[in-house]
């Protein structure tokens, strides 16, 4: 029994569109998150005064949405990498069935 390896371009290019999809939803998720974590109200009291508390979160929450704002668009790079090479597969698949057309004719 053997077995053959092979890919389906649409499939790739079915998951790339998710990967899209994805990203957006994701951003749209990570803003909401962003606005409403900045917002702490009397979350450290006095001691937010203090000691610089709240401003250490503040800074922790922007590293944080810095960071978070990148995942969309690592996302949009892999759906653009996962189209690039179903482009490729599918030219590979056409340039061998030529290779081969042209092999079996007389």
């Amino acid at each position: 029994m053997s077995a053959q390896f092979g890919v389906d371009p649409e499939t790739l290019q079915d998951l790339a569109g998710r990967f899209d999809t994805e990203a957006k939803e994701l951003g749209k998720h990570i803003q909401e998150f962003t606005a409403s974590s900045s917002e702490v109200g009397q979350a450290f009291g006095l001691l937010g005064a203090c000691d610089g508390a709240l401003a250490k979160y503040q800074q922790l929450m922007q590293h944080t949405a810095t960071a978070l704002s990148r995942l969309p668009q690592v996302l949009n790079s892999d759906g653009s990498r996962l189209r690039l090479n179903a482009e490729n597969y599918k030219a590979t698949d056409q340039a061998t069935n030529h290779h081969l057309q042209a092999m079996t004719r007389p």
